[in-house]
């Protein structure tokens, strides 16, 4: 049985993105079969008074390596843009300065712990689920509980060979550094970690409680997602990730990871319309999709915003 003496440096860099996962733990009324519609995860979007075009990208943040090659006209977009968009750049992040953060923000004070926090069903589901993993659970007794189930979803991500590394908007980092293409950060990684640190306590209880009677692993959500995102399967990405939304108990979580973040991102990506240059966002599948998701914001707004094929040479 092992103790987690330290918070994993790597930790800092993937909380975000593993909030998808954590909204996706609601068992579907049946198996998820993607629906190949030919298309890539990308949206091409033209400006209502005839401004300037930019295109969207919906994410997978973690991946296994090679499984989430980008597609042609991903590439396509790429090559035309001249800056790249993302929520953070993870390349670029102070890992020292964050792990000091999430200790200061994800942490009991002395004297106060899960043990005191949580009900006596949640503790009996935690002691099962670091029982499985081989971590004591003395370890992770004064993690606040969006933070705990941060890092015990990172474990199981790990000895399923997902990393944060693999993602598709890593991808898109790598090379744009690698070509010297100017990269912008809608938020930084200071504003999410506070925005996970906000969650009012009875909500992260329930979260987290929610985490762990879950029938899937994270590793076979991911999976499901990651199908979804290959067969550019937008209905199906809505339901898989945005359905817990229609529960009135669970809807503060999705207010406040998805679609009060999604407004000020489609504003972003409206204000890049009349600015020079071309520009690709690439951010998380579950901002792009569904009724309250950056595409349909913009269409809203009179936008012309088409999804573009996997092979579509990009205009």
């Amino acid at each position: 049985m092992k103790r987690l003496s330290s918070l994993p440096s790597s930790l800092v860099l993937v909380l975000v993105a593993l909030l998808g996962v954590g909204c996706a733990t609601t068992p579907a009324a049946a198996p998820y079969v993607p629906v190949d519609t030919g298309n890539a995860f990308l949206w091409e979007v033209k400006g209502a008074d005839g401004g300037g075009t930019a295109y969207l990208v919906g994410s997978i943040h973690m991946g296994k390596a090679g499984a989430l090659a980008l597609p042609p006209s991903m590439e396509a977009a790429f090559a035309r843009a001249d800056v790249l968009a993302v929520e953070v750049d993870t390349t670029r992040t102070d890992a020292e300065a964050m792990q000091k953060l999430v200790r200061e923000l994800g942490m009991f004070p002395e004297g106060q712990g899960l043990s005191k926090r949580l009900d006596s069903a949640t503790l009996a589901l935690l002691g099962r689920m670091t029982m499985r993993l081989g971590v004591q659970q003395a370890s992770i007794e004064r993690l606040k509980p969006w933070l705990a189930g941060m890092v015990l979803t990172n474990l199981e991500f790990q000895k399923a060979g997902y990393e944060q590394g693999n993602g598709v908007d890593r991808a898109f980092l790598d090379r744009a550094h690698a070509n010297h293409k100017q990269v912008v950060e809608l938020e930084s990684a200071d504003s999410q970690l506070r925005m996970l640190a906000g969650t009012p306590d009875a909500l992260q209880n329930l979260m987290l409680r929610d985490q762990l009677r879950r029938e899937k692993s994270p590793a076979e959500i991911l999976e499901t997602l990651t199908a979804a995102w290959k067969a550019g399967d937008a209905a199906g990405m809505t339901g898989l990730l945005l359905d817990g939304a229609n529960d009135p108990t669970y809807r503060p979580v999705y207010e406040r990871i998805f679609f009060e973040r999604n407004v000020q991102m489609a504003a972003k990506l409206e204000g890049m319309l009349s600015q020079p240059g071309t520009h690709l966002m690439v951010v998380g599948a579950g901002h792009v999709v569904g009724p309250e998701g950056i595409v349909a914001l913009l269409q809203k707004k009179g936008h012309v915003v088409r999804q573009l094929p996997r092979d579509a040479a990009v205009e």
